[in-house]
């Protein structure tokens, strides 16, 4: 990943990745925006505090999202860096120092409306691109944007957002619907929401399962 590369930055918990995330991956590069996306699973991501699945799982079902992808690959420097919390800018900065570039981000909708609450937001808005994938429910707007930002940022932030509509999947929704399943069954119509290979290694693995007293295994 040179200083022609053109990376996007794709954090996240990705607990667990599902067709969702593939498919914004894949928009991103079609939009010309980037050139490769790098799938970065959140070591101790600090707006959530939830029970899920190990680190170690999630880049493994990340890997197998992502096996075949041209453009795409998963960055374990979360989990390198082993900050607690692990603040985007701080890690967008340490990634800068390694590669020799600063990558785009590629973030959803929902968190480019509350980007001016993220730790040291102006300066990540200043040195970084921001490439975003519309949500439902959250319509990026000039309006919406001015309200915390200058409007040159306001500009180049919506600039930024990738046109289209994209699939909507909760990894919260798809785990409690999982928590549901009390052995090795078929998961939900899996082929509606995850790789195939990911529902094998969540089945082979008792992610998500819970046991007889309602607690979570993973």
């Amino acid at each position: 990943m040179g200083s022609q590369t053109h990376t996007a930055f794709f954090g996240g918990s990705f607990d667990p990745p599902h067709l969702g995330h593939l498919m914004v991956a894949s928009a991103a590069l079609k939009s010309g925006f980037c050139e490769h996306v790098a799938w970065v699973p959140a070591f101790a991501p600090p707006h959530k505090n939830t029970r899920g699945a190990s680190f170690a799982d999630r880049a493994k079902m990340v890997e197998l999202t992502i096996a075949g992808h041209d453009g795409m690959s998963i960055s374990r420097i979360e989990e390198e860096l082993h900050l607690t919390p692990s603040y985007t800018f701080v890690v967008l900065k340490a990634w800068e120092s390694r590669y020799g570039e600063m990558p785009e981000l590629l973030i959803g909708a929902d968190s480019l409306l509350e980007l001016h609450t993220w730790h040291r937001a102006a300066e990540l808005a200043a040195v970084c691109r921001i490439i975003t994938y519309p949500r439902d429910g959250a319509p990026v707007t000039e309006e919406a944007l001015l309200r915390h930002w200058s409007p040159a940022t306001a500009k180049r932030l919506l600039a930024g957002v990738i046109p289209g509509d994209f699939f909507e999947i909760s990894s919260s929704e798809l785990k409690s619907r999982m928590e549901k399943i009390a052995d090795a069954g078929n998961i939900i119509h899996w082929e509606e929401y995850l790789v195939e290979s990911v529902c094998d290694y969540i089945i082979r693995n008792g992610l998500y399962a819970v046991d007889a007293s309602g607690a979570n295994k993973s």
